[in-house]
């Protein structure tokens, strides 16, 4: 998620410098307030130091977000209801904390009006995400669980859709284990409609 073109060699006291402040910014003042021209001038570098790191602060943006939130492990409780569920406990707590929560609107906008942070957004973000999700539905289908899902990328919208709702909208909802829970359960029951392969339907008595 940085920029790092050849030539001089790049000290990592500054990247880890504009790191740590870049996420105290993120945390106390929100994205708005992240800018190359002060985060350089608290830590005492240059903006082109900056620049041979990060193309913009999006991208710092992103980078402190995955030093924190961008190498949970897969769940895997043995059953498919208990993953899903761990993962949607995780998503609650990610966007729960002041430092997603604080920024997803200016983040959002930047992924709007970027190719290349929304780009950045996509793989980098949202698609290790699916991939956890990925992992645990081959386990569901390789335990017998469930059939193979007819389609995967509905399933992760409908367990990410509702969280990031209630993140960037005001409402009577929370982001509570209540929300974790309904998002499992809608989540599950789509799984579920693919029969395991070689299980019949089952059929009521005559």
């Amino acid at each position: 998620m940085s920029s790092s073109p050849p030539g001089r060699p790049q000290d990592p006291a500054i990247t880890d410098a504009l790191l740590r402040v870049g996420e105290r910014v993120m945390r106390t003042d929100g994205y708005s307030r992240l800018t190359v021209e002060s985060l350089c001038s608290e830590i005492g570098t240059t903006r082109p130091a900056f620049y041979r790191r990060f193309p913009n602060v999006a991208h710092l943006a992103f980078a402190v977000i995955s030093s924190r939130y961008g190498n949970e492990p897969t769940p895997d409780t043995g059953s498919l209801a208990g993953d899903v569920l761990e993962l949607q406990r995780g998503e609650v707590l990610m966007f729960s904390d002041p430092l997603l929560h604080r920024n997803l609107p200016g983040i959002l906008e930047s992924v709007r009006t970027d190719l290349d942070v929304a780009r950045l957004y996509g793989e980098g973000f949202m698609g290790p995400r699916r991939v956890r999700v990925v992992r645990v539905v081959d386990r569901a289908v390789a335990r017998g669980e469930i059939g193979p899902p007819h389609d995967l990328p509905f399933v992760c919208d409908v367990l990410v859709g509702p969280i990031l709702t209630r993140a960037l909208l005001p409402g009577p909802g929370g982001l509570d284990e209540d929300l974790a829970r309904s998002t499992a359960d809608a989540a599950l029951a789509l799984l579920r409609a693919a029969q395991p392969v070689g299980r019949a339907p089952e059929r009521g008595g005559s």
